[in-house]
């Protein structure tokens, strides 16, 4: 098994920490309000600003992950593919963490709510389904078949 081009691993490097920023500017923000330095940092509502930022980045992430294969198939650039699995579990990252963020500080760990409000809300259906879906492809590179 070859260990790849020698750009590889700084180029790694650089997405991991791209993918980890917006999460560490938002924690950033978050920190400003608890601490009272800026309480405007997240807005008139930050439970909404924390949700629909971890949301946002996650549908960014899983688009820039399913644009791979088309721009290696325009490209010719295989070396691409190396980039691919690592955006998927970010964007699962983002994802999880946004709908742990719906469940701690909208439900506020009324656990027995959430099938109710999947019932009710079209938008937490779909969304909750799209979750269990990136659970399945998280799962499978996580896991690769052998």
């Amino acid at each position: 098994m070859s260990a790849g081009p020698r750009w590889l691993l700084p180029a790694k490097a650089a997405v991991h920490a791209l993918a980890l920023a917006p999460l560490a500017v938002l924690g950033w923000r978050i920190a400003r309000v608890w601490d009272e330095t800026d309480i405007d940092a997240l807005g008139p509502d930050p439970v909404a600003a924390i949700e629909h930022e971890l949301g946002l980045w996650a549908l960014r992430l899983l688009l820039l992950t399913l644009a791979i294969t088309p721009l290696r198939q325009l490209s010719g650039q295989t070396v691409l593919l190396r980039f691919r699995r690592m955006l998927g579990l970010y964007a699962f990252a983002y994802a999880s963490l946004h709908l742990a963020a719906y469940l701690a500080l909208d439900l506020r760990g009324w656990w027995t709510l959430v099938f109710e409000e999947i019932a009710k809300r079209p938008y937490i259906t779909v969304g909750f389904a799209a979750w269990l879906l990136l659970v399945q492809l998280a799962g499978v590179l996580l896991y690769p078949a052998m």
